[in-house]
């Protein structure tokens, strides 16, 4: 029997360790993929800071999340927990066939650079809409998820970072997702909100949107460095 625990962001101010949780694309990643699995799991959370608990700290030095821990193994960072639960777990897998294996994975790197550039009408404005575009048109045509009707992993990475940059753009650079882009708005819907994880469907909160506004903003992290965990 597996003895599968999580560490994820807790939400500020609940302490650590936190049952509630903080708002992460990348946690939301790894419980999504645990769903679909269909592995029960623990979920602890973690206060984000210097004042991390010590034994999570011996365990996990980087202090970095998500974290994966199964039984004495200890796994961080999303794609490398994706590809420990894909070797060990998954009777199916969920990884994304090759052909569409670069689908939608420039949308998040433009959406960073956009908030980094701290100019709404900055060119990565321009070119984060046709990347929408181009991905609404892939959906139309090979949807509703990218490679189909199953879900994969690729999914599970991007659903919820669209739905951080759906909020943030709109907040910060008072940007609304197209709305002619209905394949986008539905696709963000059923891959978080389906039958098998009805309850990950996220409220993301300003205060947590301004934590990775923040993140992104004061320590500068460059645009190319967006796929580790922020």
């Amino acid at each position: 029997m597996s003895d599968l625990e999580v560490f994820g962001k807790a939400a500020p101010g609940t302490g650590s360790p936190s049952k509630e949780r903080g708002d992460c694309p990348f946690t939301q990643r790894v419980f999504l993929e645990l769903e679909e699995l269909g592995l029960p799991y623990t979920a602890t959370y973690i206060q984000e800071g210097p004042n991390k608990p010590h034994w999570f700290m011996v365990k996990n030095p980087s202090g970095l999340m998500p974290v994966l821990r199964d039984g004495e193994t200890w796994i961080q960072d999303s794609d490398k927990i994706a590809e420990y639960l894909d070797k060990h777990y998954a009777g199916n897998t969920l990884k994304i066939p090759v052909e569409f294996r670069d689908v939608g994975d420039k949308i998040f790197p433009i959406f960073t650079k956009w908030l980094q550039s701290k100019d709404p009408g900055s060119p990565c404005r321009d070119e984060f809409v046709e990347e929408l575009v181009g991905f609404d048109r892939h959906l139309q045509n090979h949807g509703p998820y990218i490679a189909g009707e199953r879900p994969t992993d690729s999914d599970f990475a991007l659903a919820p970072k669209l739905r951080h940059a759906r909020v943030a753009l709109a907040h910060f650079m008072d940007f609304r997702f197209p709305q002619e882009l209905g394949a986008v708005q539905s696709y963000m819907n059923v891959c978080i909100c389906t039958e098998h994880h009805p309850c990950l469907c996220p409220s993301i909160s300003m205060s947590c949107v301004s934590l990775l506004f923040m993140h992104l903003f004061l320590n500068n992290v460059a645009a190319d460095g967006i796929s580790r965990e922020l």
